[in-house]
């Protein structure tokens, strides 16, 4: 089949031998296209199933990338029997009854083995996936029936990767392998420079108010129907464009340098040409291109580590640039390679790569290197160099580039700032809408009586009528134009600038919030961050908060308190630390002070019970070497050492050397003259700064006038790097009893037990995931067998565990370990389980061919690993079972009793278990002691809906109730057959609080979904791992903390803290400030509007409703753009309507707020009839004042104008509850500025822009006390109602926040008597010294 022309490149890519080569056509597809919207069902190729809809808000909106454990339903094409979890390691909830069928050779677990959640350094990926379209174009599709040819077979879900320097230089990219590979530079901006025009226009009128100022600007252009000047009527829409437009263009040039700073960046890459690395910039960098990097250097694409520097062939990565994690990722050099360290040359390596599609996923990569011998290779994630993340403690390494540019994982999950639409918007886009019908309402209404009152001269009276124009139309057309000319004049009633307002005002509020000091956490040196710009006023309205508990109520900080080995306890209280051997002076101290207790060393050492003590030993050495912690080295760059060395040699003898075994003689290497960083890494988070106690290093040969290099305090540091403080605990724990770990690579552990160092030989490692809630690390012993030590939840480790014969030694110590587990779980303690088992080396290897087997790339590939890893974690026999403390973070419980106090309804949503749980939520103020706790615990469908049901019958509500719910009853609940979603809800809206245990992401983004949709409220959901990104992201507003399991929360959230109790300052002060400012701003955008158009309406009645204005052109066009601008905005960013002090000490006040008290759906109706009172005031005492009078109408209409600008003003002053500068700078600037720039037009400008001529109006009018009279009587006329509405208010039924408001304000009496009767005298004492401050009551009581 021939493709030449066709834009595909054909690519032969090696199969298993035996097999036969497969052909594969890349389409040259540009750009991506985004997976589906959170909630909604991911469409792979080939999936023909029809999936069950999504919930009804599903496809609402727009989702980040970066979503950890989405929901995907229905099956996947290819999925096997059973329900396919492929993509995700979160993305299903399981059926009532589910079973997976289990292969024979596997021994099966408990049923309760999958049914739960552990939460130790659990990630969990996105299942959304970029997939390019499989099909073939239409165009493509005919030609080929044209020419008679077969359709390409395109892959759907793998790419082929071949090293550019075995293509021949200049080769065509249609037949370049890698040819149909988008290219390394990237591009976030929305506009080019042509482009930047018509596409931000395009953009703008998506906006219905734009595109309907657009058609009234080409209406006034129509000569039988214009109303005003054709240039005069542009201003309001050109303003509003331009400075949208503006604020666009300074967004976008901003991510512009952004882009050029990025693409302009320099790395090496191979040329065959030149025959070794040469510097070339980022955009230039291709797929298939090897690419050498150094310490401290950024990775320019994503790669397949090759070859590194250190002999084990690790790599250590720093990923904070893109999840936010600081704890050092390891990473190996892909299967094979590290055998071939010495002898590695990029002109040798001939390997195609297979990849898998661009993903989303970051924790998630599989791919397969085919050597030209047929051999085929599995990689996975461990050999993967993401971009954006930058190399540390390694001197070099070389990959080969697999995804560049936009399909990288940085650039996929790249998505920029969150929109959504808050309740109060929705609402005002209905009024709007009511603003348009009370539009046509006044146009027909004009448009009618014009036509009527056109009737009565026509057509004889018609050419003898002065004052009427001459025309041949008959009423009714002249009605139908007169129309379309009321839709020009009264256009104002359409609030044109308040979307660009209101843009404004938020960008304002997020200033604010940004810079309260207040919400500062000075231990992290974090501030408050806002990244979704326009939902500010939904924090006044939280009805409902969903909160993660560990790391989001409590510190994250992970303290060994309690362990059991082989059923005995052994206690952890607080005390001195161990004393270092003395032997083996260890590497590292722990920061953590943990206190050995005495009977576990006395247990370690005894001679006498030999099972026990090698029990305590195994458990010891599990918490040292079964975890993935690693030591952080201090590093010193060799590699710049021997460059610096080879350079000086090069300048003198021309040719390179080799410097401390370094720098190898090849040229490719001594080319490399660019400087290397001897920066030190940052601190992680997640570490114990750990003092090292190593010799100096020793550097080869160096001449005389070579100065040594320093070193920092810094880089004499050596770290505990843990995924999870969990881990750290754990190991810091082994290293008090003497199990100390040393180091780590691949395939060796290096252990310091008791004085001695062992190094253990490490087989594979197999990581942690939720599902699966567990690890292990296989192990050789020095006799041979293969020893595999497991840790993980209680309940899939004792669910794995091997028969055991009842009345047994080991049943008794396995029934008293439950129970101690149980009992750490009530101290609040979290608990981790560990096993092992023995196999032999021939089961060993038999298990490790069919797992590599199981890795390849094909359908069903997850189902195939995960039921090997079943496999091989079963029969386990049980070691020992640990409890590490999470303390609360500070003022949690205080945070909680105000939000309770507030009127929110707080969900605490874990995967811990209930016992932990519930003790958690007694200390967090959550339950009290009085409560009495509703468990619905179930193990069947058929139970949980009669329990649901007696609560229910048994009137159970109210105060005093507290609901908990395990993980494995929300699944019968959250099923959408089981119709249990409203009992459940209705029983949990009669409980004070809800606690869901064992939770899994999934299910804690379902229930914040049933919530929000059956209920209809507004929702918050806060936590601070990537097990809560799918919850975050599903409610109305989503809040990350920025804690110790990374940035995964912060970056999909809408608002990022650093402390959970700064969410009681978030919701109760600014939260209700931003509501009640922006719900009255909005409200006088309408009062403004809607009286000005109704006094331009009222004298239509006196100029035969012939669209007449009487006010200038000017003053129409300025009246919303200028005149009016400034107070809406000092509402809306700085009004405050009671202090913070009192809003944070009565949380109650947060009520008015949360109701939604400031902005009724009648609000909109009250505005408009107070409109409609002070239109009629305004006009008709200007009206009768001048009655009968020689005034013009430019005069009548400059004294309108002016009367209604007052009282818009002034209005705003009586709204106005707390006074600055800014407010009283914005009323007399709005003031000043009509009188001025009136003053200025009509003295300067007589006709202009085709507008009539109003000159010396102003200067005229001011001189008769009329207006100034007319100015007084119409503000305090039109003002009265308003005034004796606020007066009956506060006396009548002021309400609790004006009580608490008055009460704050009302002064204490600065004096204070005393009465001595025997004397009969009385002393008054002043409360308050000289300078005016308050005595302290001490003071007081003392003078008196």
């Amino acid at each position: 089949m021939s493709t030449e022309g066709s834009g595909e490149t054909p690519s032969t890519v090696p199969c298993l031998p035996g097999a036969p080569e497969q052909t594969y056509l890349f389409p040259k597809v540009k750009g991506h296209s985004r997976s589906i919207s959170h909630g909604g069902t991911p469409i792979l190729a080939g999936n023909t199933t029809t999936a069950r809809p999504p919930l009804k808000s599903a496809l609402r909106g727009h989702q980040r990338a970066l979503s950890h454990g989405q929901i995907g339903e229905g099956p996947r094409a290819g999925s096997g029997p059973g329900h396919s979890r492929t993509g995700s390691r979160t993305d299903f909830i399981l059926p009532p009854g589910h079973r997976e069928p289990v292969p024979a050779s596997a021994q099966p677990r408990l049923g309760s083995v999958r049914a739960h959640h552990s939460r130790q350094a659990s990630r969990s990926d996105s299942i959304y996936t970029i997939r390019r379209t499989s099909v073939v174009g239409p165009w493509r599709r005919a030609a080929f029936w044209l020419l008679r040819r077969q359709q390409p077979v395109i892959d759907n879900c793998h790419m082929t990767v071949v090293p550019n320097h075995l293509v021949p230089d200049k080769t065509p990219p249609k037949d370049h392998p890698n040819g149909h590979r988008c290219n390394n530079k990237i591009r976030t901006t929305k506009y080019t420079l042509l482009s930047f025009l018509p596409k931000n226009l395009f953009e703008q009128f998506h906006r219905i108010a734009n595109v309907y100022f657009i058609f009234i600007v080409l209406l006034n252009w129509v000569p039988a129907i214009s109303a005003f000047g054709k240039e005069v009527a542009m201003l309001p829409v050109l303003f509003v464009l331009g400075v949208t437009a503006i604020k666009d263009l300074f967004e976008d040039r901003r991510r512009h340098m952004s882009d050029k700073r990025i693409n302009n960046s320099f790395c090496r890459v191979y040329k065959k040409s030149a025959e070794r690395y040469v510097k070339v910039k980022w955009r230039d960098v291709r797929v298939g291109d090897l690419v050498h990097l150094s310490n401290n250097e950024a990775v320019p694409a994503d790669m397949v580590l090759l070859h590194s520097s250190n002999p084990m062939g690790i790599c250590y990565l720093d990923t904070c640039n893109l999840d936010g994690e600081t704890n050092l990722k390891q990473r190996i050099v892909a299967p094979g390679f590290r055998e071939k360290r010495l002898d590695f040359n990029p002109m040798k390596f001939r390997s195609s790569i297979e990849v898998e599609r661009p993903s989303t996923k970051i924790y998630r990569f599989t791919g397969t290197i085919s050597h030209p011998n047929g051999e085929r290779v599995p990689l996975n994630s461990e050999n993967l160099l993401l971009r954006e993340c930058t190399i540390k403690n390694t001197d070099y390494v070389e990959g080969i580039v697999v995804y560049a540019g936009h399909e990288t994982k940085a650039m996929l999950n790249n998505g920029g700032p969150r929109y959504k639409c808050s309740g109060l918007e929705k609402k005002m886009n209905t009024d709007v809408i009511w603003c348009v019908l009370v539009l046509l309402f006044l146009c027909c209404v004009g448009a009618a009586c014009y036509k009527v009152w056109l009737d009565q001269y026509f057509p004889n009276l018609l050419r003898y009528t002065l004052f009427i124009p001459q025309a041949d139309k008959p009423p009714a057309y002249e009605g139908l134009q007169i129309f379309w000319t009321y839709i020009i004049i009264l256009q104002v009633m359409i609030p044109i600038s308040l979307y660009v307002t209101i843009e404004m005002t938020k960008l304002l509020q997020v200033y604010h919030i940004h810079q309260d000091i207040e919400m500062y956490d000075p231990e992290t040196n974090i501030r408050t961050e806002c990244r979704a710009l326009n939902i500010t006023e939904e924090l006044g309205q939280i009805s409902y908060l969903f909160s993660d508990k560990t790391g989001t109520l409590t510190e994250n900080k992970m303290v060994f308190r309690r362990c059991t080995v082989n059923g005995v306890d052994y206690d952890h209280p607080p005390g001195p630390p161990a004393e270092p051997s003395t032997e083996l002076p260890p590497i590292v101290t722990p920061l953590t002070q943990v206190s050995p207790n005495r009977r576990l060393l006395q247990h370690l050492n005894d001679t006498n019970d030999a099972q026990h003590t090698q029990k305590v030993r195994e458990f010891l050495l599990i918490l040292a070497v079964c975890n993935t912690v690693v030591v952080s080295q201090p590093h010193v760059d060799t590699m710049q050492l021997s460059m610096s060395n080879s350079g000086e040699e090069l300048t003198n003898n021309r040719k390179p050397s080799r410097s401390n075994g370094t720098l190898r003689s090849n040229d490719k290497y001594a080319r490399l003259t660019e400087s290397r960083s001897t920066t030190p890494s940052p601190p992680p988070s997640t570490v114990s700064p750990l003092k090292i106690r190593l010799p100096k290093l020793t550097f080869g040969s160096r001449d005389d006038n070579t100065s040594e290099p320093s070193t920092s305090t810094e880089q004499q540091i050596a770290r505990f790097e843990a995924e999870s403080p969990d881990e750290l605990a754990l190991a810091e724990a082994a290293l008090a009893y003497g199990y100390e770990l040393r180091s780590r690579s691949p395939d060796e552990v290096e252990v310091g037990i008791k004085g001695e160092v062992s190094r253990l030989k490490v087989l594979r490692v197999q990581q942690f995931d939720s599902n699966r809630k567990c690890m292990s690390v296989a192990m050789r012993t020095p006799t041979g067998q293969v020893v595999l030590y497991v840790k993980g939840a209680d309940s899939t480790v004792l669910g794995a565990l091997a028969p055991m014969r009842a009345g047994s030694a080991e049943a008794a110590a396995c029934e008293r370990t439950r129970a101690l587990i149980s009992e750490y779980s009530r101290a609040g303690l979290r608990t981790l389980v560990m096993a092992k088992r023995t196999m032999q080396p021939a089961l060993w290897e038999e298990w490790l061919a069919s797992h590599t087997r199981a890795s390849e790339i094909g359908e069903g590939r997850d189902k195939r690993i995960r039921d090997s890893l079943t496999r091989l974690e079963s029969a386990l026999t049980l070691v020992g079972a640990t409890g590490v403390e999470d303390r609360l973070q500070e003022d949690v419980p205080r945070t909680v009793r105000a939000l309770l106090d507030a009127g929110i309804i707080v969900w605490v949503l874990t995967g811990d278990k209930p016992e932990t749980a519930i003790n958690i939520a007694y200390s967090a103020s959550l339950f009290s002691q009085s409560d009495r706790l509703l468990h619905l615990m179930s193990r069947d469908k058929e139970h949980a809906e009669s329990t649901i049901k007696s609560y229910l019958e048994g009137g159970v509500g109210g105060a005093g109730r507290a609901l908990v719910v395990d993980g494995r009853t929300l699944t019968y609940i959250l099923d959408r057959r089981s119709g249990l979603v409203a009992p459940f809800l209705c029983l949990a809206r009669r409980c004070s609080a809800v606690l869901c245990c064992r939770a899994t992401p999934l299910q804690k983004a379902c229930i914040v979904k049933a919530v929000k949709e059956e209920l209809g409220v507004t929702t918050l959901a806060i936590g601070d791992g990537a097990n809560d990104v799918s919850m975050i992201q599903t409610a109305d507003v989503g809040v990350g903390l920025s804690g110790q399991e990374g940035m995964q929360a912060v970056m999909a959230s809408d608002f990022a803290l650093s402390r959970f109790k700064f969410i009681e300052r978030l919701l109760l002060v600014h939260g209700h400030w931003c509501y009640d400012r922006l719900a009255r701003m909005i409200l006088y955008f309408f009062l403004k509007n809607a009286t000005f158009v109704f006094m331009v309406f009222w004298y239509q009645l006196y100029c035969g409703f012939s669209a007449t204005v009487m006010i200038d052109q000017l003053h129409l066009m300025a009246y919303n753009l200028m005149f009016t601008a400034l107070p809406p905005i000092v509402i809306g960013a700085y009004d405050r309507v009671a202090p913070a002090s009192l809003l944070g000490e009565v949380a109650g006040l947060y009520g008015a707020a949360r109701r939604g008290l400031a902005y009724r759906p009648h609000s909109y109706w009250l505005v408009l009839a107070e409109s409609l009172y002070i239109s009629l005031v305004v006009f008709f005492s200007v009206a009768t004042a001048y009655w009968d009078s020689a005034v013009d109408i430019w005069s009548f209409g400059l004294c309108c104008m002016t009367c209604c600008l007052v009282v818009m003003l002034v209005y705003v002053a009586i709204e106005t509850r707390s006074w600055t500068i800014i407010q009283v700078f914005a009323l007399t600037g709005s003031l000043m500025s009509f009188f001025l720039l009136t003053m200025v037009y009509q003295t300067v400008c007589r006709p202009c822009l085709g507008m009539p001529s109003t000159y010396g109006v102003m200067m005229n009018t001011v001189k008769d006390p009329t207006y100034w009279l007319l100015l007084v009587l119409t503000t305090v006329a039109a003002l009265a109602p308003r005034l004796s509405y606020h007066a009956i208010r506060n006396s009548v039924r002021p309400g609790t926040l004006r009580r608490a408001v008055a009460a704050r304000r009302r002064p204490r009496l600065p004096y204070a008597a005393h009465y001595r009767s025997a004397h009969a005298q009385a002393h008054v004492y002043r409360s308050t010294d000289e300078d005016g401050l308050q005595k302290s009551s001490a003071d007081v009581a003392a003078v008196t």
